[in-house]
């Protein structure tokens, strides 16, 4: 009997004894389930701090290169408003764009006077794609459509333009030239240019609100830098016919020389005498030449230009006209100046002219050209 009791307390005591065990270790295992789960949750949090911190640190960067963007933008500013040419203007906008945003890859593009063409001015990092001399209609490609709808183009944006522009631009566009970012050059209303960036930096911060803001600012000065031109036109007027005088001739005939390499547009360079500017009588000989020259004026387009460049003799530059256009012109030159009266009735009478064709894209020296123009006959008019 006492050892059956015996042998039960045992094995009570047993089982008991077994259920303390299990109890410990559940408690063991809950304590472990918990210490695991504070580590993870220490180590999570260990990670929001370093992304917080590396947050922070991108932050303050952000915020010095803000800073320091208000301390440069000024002499940027300065620096792109101190060009005296669109080839100057360019290249200091490529700069002030590499500085800004680290790209490497940049092209400019200035619009001609007529705003119908985009020519090549300067590019960086891009010589294996664009190669001089490049002209752009304004709605052909990536650039032209920029120019045409004065609207910012990013080729990450690119799929959300409808299909029809889309294939417009795959067909119009330069081969393997696609931008990341192109912006206009426009300053009320008119189109100045459009610059492009190729390859932006991912770290770049906001690269495409900085190129906008140089975009404007390029906008301006070009803008500047054909205001200057015309002052200084108008500093070396003709009293006599209202036109800029002989020693204009040089630079203005440079500079259009240079836009029909660069806009693949053609040039007629015309030289026309009024036989009776140089009669003894100077009162009616200046009589006689001011009549012709206010004829010109108001005959001819608001990007042509003509300069007196002797006592009888004015010039013409007629930029985007050919063979076809100057025989337009030349037969209106020399049917209706030599009608032209003063108020005794005296007609002009006898006006010759000689002219140059200068084609589209070629590359000629202001030499060159004055010497060609110098060998050519003149054409006289029946008087």
């Amino acid at each position: 009997m006492v050892p059956g009791i015996i042998a039960g307390l045992a094995a009570g005591s047993l089982i008991v004894w077994l259920i303390l065990i299990i109890q410990k270790r559940k408690r063991v295992a809950g304590f472990e389930e918990r210490i695991h789960t504070l580590k993870n949750d220490i180590t999570s949090l260990r990670y929001q701090q370093q992304e917080a911190d590396a947050r922070q640190t991108r932050y303050d960067l952000e915020i010095k290169k803000h800073r320091d963007l208000t301390i440069i933008f000024p002499d940027i500013v300065k620096q792109v408003f101190s060009a005296r040419t669109p080839d100057e203007l360019a290249r200091l906008l490529a700069r002030a764009m590499k500085k800004l945003t680290g790209c490497e890859r940049i092209a400019v593009f200035i619009a001609d006077v007529r705003g119908g063409k985009l020519g090549l001015v300067y590019s960086e990092g891009l010589g294996d794609i664009l190669k001089h001399p490049l002209v752009v209609n304004v709605g052909d490609g990536h650039v032209g459509f920029v120019a045409e709808t004065g609207l910012v183009f990013e080729k990450k944006n690119l799929d959300k333009e409808s299909e029809l522009t889309k294939k417009r631009l795959e067909k119009t566009a330069i081969l393997n030239f696609v931008p990341d970012i192109a912006t206009p050059m426009m300053s009320q209303g008119v189109l100045y240019g459009v610059i492009c960036l190729v390859d932006v930096p991912i770290t770049a911060i906001l690269p495409k609100e900085r190129l906008v803001s140089i975009a404007a600012v390029g906008a301006a000065a070009l803008e500047g830098i054909r205001l200057l031109g015309r002052f200084e036109s108008a500093s070396d007027m003709d009293p006599d016919t209202g036109l800029p005088g002989k020693g204009r001739l040089k630079p203005v005939l440079v500079q259009e020389l240079e836009r029909v390499s660069r806009f693949d547009s053609a040039l007629a360079i015309v030289e026309l005498v009024i036989e009776r500017g140089s009669i003894d009588d100077r009162f009616r000989a200046r009589e006689f030449m001011s009549i012709g020259a206010n004829h010109i004026k108001a005959t001819m387009r608001n990007i042509d230009i003509a300069l007196r460049t002797g006592t009888d003799k004015m010039t013409l530059l007629l930029p985007g006209t050919d063979q076809d256009g100057m025989e337009n012109v030349m037969q209106r030159l020399l049917d209706d100046i030599p009608k032209l009266q003063n108020d005794a009735g005296d007609p002009l009478g006898v006006v010759r002219l000689r002219y140059l064709i200068v084609g589209a894209g070629k590359e000629e020296t202001l030499e060159n050209v004055l010497e060609i123009l110098d060998s050519k006959a003149y054409i006289s008019s029946l008087g």
